[in-house]
């Protein structure tokens, strides 16, 4: 019992003392200000459209059902200094009656002199003399230039530091040898075996200028060639013997291939 006869008395002083509180303080004009649950007894209101003739920017932040009653969060501002009552740029909502007014006195003031309108312009701030603004466009244009020459010089000398390695130049000898050396072991499978007879019949076709004959005939002028035919011979004899002889004399088979050197 006691503690509903307290909510009633504070549900029906506190309005009157936030009241009594704006009408005390002026808020200077243009400053938003704040009213946080306030309570409006009946229905729910909402703030009026701003007009030519208003002195007060009014919006409702929030509102909360209270009861029977609406809690509101409040932000105004002041247009126009004097006093005046939030409670005029209000109005029932969906066209509902408002049961009572509420009284929201508030006041406004300016801290112009009254014959002033405007206030001061704000002055111009000055660097210091030897740090003007025009200063600073050169000095970071100049800045930026530099920087962007160091990057393209650095990038050209670092290019002329490394060595233009060209790739060596390899002999026929030289790139028939590790087919060989593994034909001669018998580790030569089908791929390289067909690797291996087709670089030589493209050699002796290119040396032998028969490159326009049929396979067959270039094949058969190419092993009766009495320097390619040593070698096509071992190879005949590698594929096909399961067990190879001893180690050849690889110098002397390749020795017609040392030149010319190819890429």
């Amino acid at each position: 019992m006691k503690r509903s006869l307290f909510i009633g008395i504070l549900f029906f002083i506190l309005p009157c003392l936030i009241a009594k509180e704006l009408k005390e303080e002026a808020a200077p004009l243009g400053i938003k200000m704040q009213i946080r649950d306030y309570v409006i007894p009946g229905p729910e209101v909402e703030a009026k459209p701003l007009s030519k003739e208003s002195a007060i920017v009014l919006r409702i932040k929030s509102v909360y059902p209270h009861g029977k009653s609406f809690r509101y969060d409040f932000e105004y501002y002041g247009l126009e200094a004097g006093s005046f009552d939030l409670g005029d740029y209000l109005q029932s909502k969906n066209n509902k009656p408002m049961t009572e007014q509420p009284k929201l006195p508030v006041t406004f003031k300016s801290f112009l002199a009254p014959e002033r309108i405007t206030p001061n312009p704000p002055e111009d701030a000055e660097l210091p003399r030897f740090i003007k603004y025009k200063h600073l466009l050169i000095f970071g244009a100049a800045f930026w230039l530099i920087g962007l020459l160091l990057l393209i010089f650095g990038a050209r000398k670092k290019l002329n530091l490394l060595d233009p390695s060209t790739p060596e130049l390899l002999s026929p000898a030289e790139i028939l040898r590790p087919l060989v050396e593994a034909a001669r072991k018998g580790k030569l499978g089908k791929e390289g075996q067909a690797k291996l007879e087709r670089t030589l019949i493209i050699f002796w076709s290119q040396r032998m200028n028969i490159s326009n004959e049929s396979p067959s005939t270039a094949l058969s002028k190419i092993k009766a060639h009495p320097e390619a035919a040593p070698l096509f011979e071992k190879l005949e004899s590698w594929f096909h013997c399961p067990n190879p002889e001893e180690p050849s004399d690889l110098y002397a088979l390749l020795k017609p291939y040392h030149e010319p050197k190819i890429d």
